[in-house]
This record gives C-alpha cells, structure tokens and sequence, in this order.
C-alpha cells in the first residue's frame, strides 16, 4: 500500500507546474500596495508644490492689485492681519493706536484673491488665507511713503488620501505655507515712522 501511495505523493512533491500561480498570489497584493504607495505618495508631493504655488500666486497678486487692508496708519513696526470669513475681510493691527481696517473693495479684492490662488490648489478656501502687512521702515516718508512687507500664509492646508485610508490615514496636514514680498510704491504711508 505504501508503493501505491509513494508514486503519487512523490510525483505531488516534485512537480512544479502551479508554482508560479501560488507565487504571483503571494507577490501581487504585495505589487498592487507598492504601486498605489507610489501614486499616493506622488500625489502628495503634487498637493504640496501646488500649495506653494498658490502662495506664490496670491502674494503677487496682492501686491500688484490693490491692497486688501488700509495701510495709511502702518507705522514701522506695525502689522496689519487681514482674513476673511463669510466673504467679509477683517483686520486687526498689534498696535491699539494703530487703526486696522480693510480697503474699500478688501471684500472684492480678497475674493479675486481666492480665485486666482484656487487655480492652482482648488480645494483652498478664505479660512486658509491669512494676509499680513507689516510697517518695516522701508520708503521715503517725505516722496513716495512707506512700503510694507507683505505677507500671505495659508494655514490648515491638507491632503485628503485615497489609498491611505485601508491603513487608516484619512489625511495629511501641510506646515503652513508662507511668502513675503515687498509692497509696491501703491501701498504708501506718508506718516513718518515711530522713532
């Protein structure tokens, strides 16, 4: 009985033929994770240059359109913060003397603003943005005003995942993004700066 049995068991043993299916089985999920890894992981770094060239985009735009905040009282030393929320820009300043206020089109201007940053990164929204002007004594009082720092920040910037959710991972938060960029001879101030 083991000579009848010894034949098939042996030929069961030796033969190679189905080994290839049971070793694609044991490497191909393994292939698939990697490949979706690779595009998650592309798709991360996209988020984040777009992210950055949205920045870049926006503090351009802020500096050749008109300003979204008064910068008339921006003393040296001074900031201005502006953010919007419900389409409505607020400004406050670090300085109680200092009087913050919005331009007279900021809702408009922060709105375009929006847009032209939502270009390259779709899913921003105003609650990312946060634009600072700060007085740093750059100008001439006298011809021509004082030229603030202008500073554009987007905040809680993330990437949703789309494979990282089978581990878990449902999102990515960015560092925040920041630019800063000279104003032009438009944003002057023609008090002189705090001595």
């Amino acid at each position: 009985m083991k000579a009848k049995l010894a034949g098939p068991v042996k030929n069961f043993l030796v033969d190679e033929s189905g080994a290839f299916i049971i070793e694609f089985a044991i490497t191909f999920p393994v292939l698939i994770m990697l490949s979706f890894g690779l595009l998650e992981f592309s798709l991360v770094i996209f988020d984040y240059q777009r992210a950055a060239e949205a920045t870049r985009r926006g503090v351009r735009m802020t500096v050749i359109e008109l300003p979204i905040a008064d910068t008339g009282p921006l003393l040296g030393g001074d900031t201005i913060e502006c953010t919007a929320l419900d389409g409505v820009v607020s400004c406050v300043s670090n300085d109680p003397t200092t009087v913050a206020q919005p331009s007279a089109v900021a809702d408009v201007n922060f709105a375009n603003l929006l847009t032209e940053m939502q270009q390259a990164y779709p899913t921003l929204t105003e609650d990312n943005v946060i634009l600072t002007y700060e007085g740093v004594n750059v100008g001439d009082p006298t011809g021509g005003g004082i030229l603030p720092l202008v500073t554009l920040q987007l905040k809680g910037v993330r990437h949703e995942m789309i494979v990282g959710h089978l581990i878990g991972i449902k999102y990515i938060n960015f560092p925040d993004f920041t630019t800063t960029v000279l104003g032009p001879g438009s944003y002057t101030n023609t008090v002189p700066p705090k001595k």
